[in-house]
């Protein structure tokens, strides 16, 4: 399953989802097309790629059940006017910085689904500390490289142990066999910072070695 799809799959059944930083709209589209919602608010905060999914909605004749607005993240909804809010191709630190930003927006919603590009650990991090609850987690891999889609909603706030921040709780549970490629890859690119760092002969760098060592000790852990 392609990122978009796996995006899509997640969405439960809603009145209205906004697709917040829309790009193309093709997220927009699946979920009109597929009956998951009845009417979407593609937003972006530039006008060309605004344009673009309104040239594309238009153009698979779903513009009439979308309402397209320019802005910053979240800031351009109201609180409690979408269901389902949907974040994805950004950075995971700039995810959270949006949902801080309209956090009662966020809260009001029924379900966050959230694609973050990079930082995933973080985006984790901030959503366990600040109120929201990670409750499904799906990963898909496209040209070798992994992305994490995550749903979430408002919760109890609770600290995890470091470590499920950067390798999914919910997706070792499932035993989601896409998982061990993530985690061999992840080990895989520890050892070499190890090697990389243990050559230098640098003393300085020995806090960071037994910090990735500890690590990967316990990944392994994790998985057996």
């Amino acid at each position: 399953m392609n990122r978009l799809k796996c995006i899509k799959s997640m969405v439960d059944k809603c009145s209205t989802a906004a697709d917040i930083g829309t790009d193309h709209g093709y997220v927009a589209e699946m979920l009109l097309k597929e009956g998951i919602c009845e009417k979407v608010i593609a937003t972006d905060l530039n006008e060309g790629p605004l344009n673009r999914a309104k040239e594309h909605l238009s153009s698979v004749k779903l513009s009439d059940k979308c309402d397209f607005r320019l802005g910053s993240g979240l800031t351009v909804l109201n609180e409690g006017e979408a269901d389902a809010i949907i974040i994805a191709g950004m950075g995971g630190d700039l995810i959270s910085e949006i949902i801080e930003t309209s956090k009662d927006t966020a809260m009001k919603a029924k379900q966050l689904i959230l694609q973050p590009m990079t930082a995933v650990d973080n985006l984790r991090r901030y959503l366990s500390e600040h109120g929201f609850e990670i409750i499904d987690e799906n990963i898909v891999r496209e040209y070798n490289h992994f992305y994490f889609i995550i749903k979430a909603k408002k919760g109890l706030a609770k600290k995890e142990d470091e470590i499920y921040y950067e390798i999914s709780r919910i997706l070792l549970n499932k035993k989601e066999p896409l998982m061990l490629d993530y985690i061999n890859k992840v080990l895989n690119t520890n050892k070499k910072i190890i090697s990389s760092l243990e050559k230098t002969d640098n003393t300085e760098y020995n806090i960071k070695i037994e910090s990735l060592k500890k690590k990967n000790k316990k990944i392994k852990e994790l998985i057996k």
